[in-house]
């Protein structure tokens, strides 16, 4: 992904993954919600409804973005994806998709392009959809429960108050990274953002990739 030219603007997808209904809305499973909900704020959009998703459009600096949450269940996210990328005529590397990550601890930031769904259900359902094509990924971390626990009921769990205070600025940095990986390129964004514990610091924690 790279800055566009003066003669040729392009279109981004945006995406995140998280399940629909009240019940879920703070849970670890839909902080990819909460990085779009950022996003609409932040350009003021007007929420539409299409294709089972809520989506929202834009221009900034030059180019169209299209910001957007699958509102089916998280297993069957690629769906709405696939046909916002094949409606616009967007390709896979001009796709970023925001989610949360247990291997990663809570409130610091991994973006990089490709690699495997990682247990995550709604990566793997695009990984589906879209052939294994590579995207981009900008993965929140929500730390692992531990050997033994129950994966499903941990996802599905709300924050504790300690987390709430790394998680919100984490949330809200990541979508400050799907923009710079837009405008300035994934080496750019990964500098920066790659580690980052937002409430913390503002300089990228040197954490080994994972």
């Amino acid at each position: 992904m790279n800055n566009r030219s003066e003669s040729a603007p392009k279109t981004y997808l945006v995406c995140g993954l998280g399940n629909p209904g009240s019940m879920y809305e703070n849970t670890r499973h839909n902080v990819g919600f909460k990085a779009i909900d950022v996003l609409l704020e932040r350009f003021s959009l007007v929420v539409k409804k299409k294709w089972r998703a809520e989506y929202a459009e834009c221009e900034y600096e030059g180019d169209r973005y299209i910001f957007m949450k699958p509102m089916d269940y998280m297993n069957n996210s690629g769906e709405a994806i696939k046909k916002f990328a094949k409606k616009n005529s967007i390709k896979t590397e001009d796709i970023i998709v925001i989610y949360d990550e247990m291997s990663i601890k809570v409130g610091r930031l991994r973006l990089r392009l490709g690699g495997s769904a990682g247990g995550h259900n709604g990566v793997k359902s695009i990984l589906q959809y879209f052939g294994g094509a590579d995207f981009y990924r900008i993965r929140i971390g929500v730390d692992h429960p531990g050997k033994g626990a129950d994966i499903a009921d941990y996802v599905l769990s709300d924050f504790t108050l300690s987390e709430k205070a790394l998680i919100s600025p984490a949330v809200f940095a990541s979508a400050d990274a799907a923009l710079m990986l837009c405008t300035k390129g994934c080496d750019a964004a990964m500098n920066t953002f790659n580690g980052t514990v937002p409430s913390v610091s503002s300089q990228p924690n040197q954490e080994t990739k994972k």
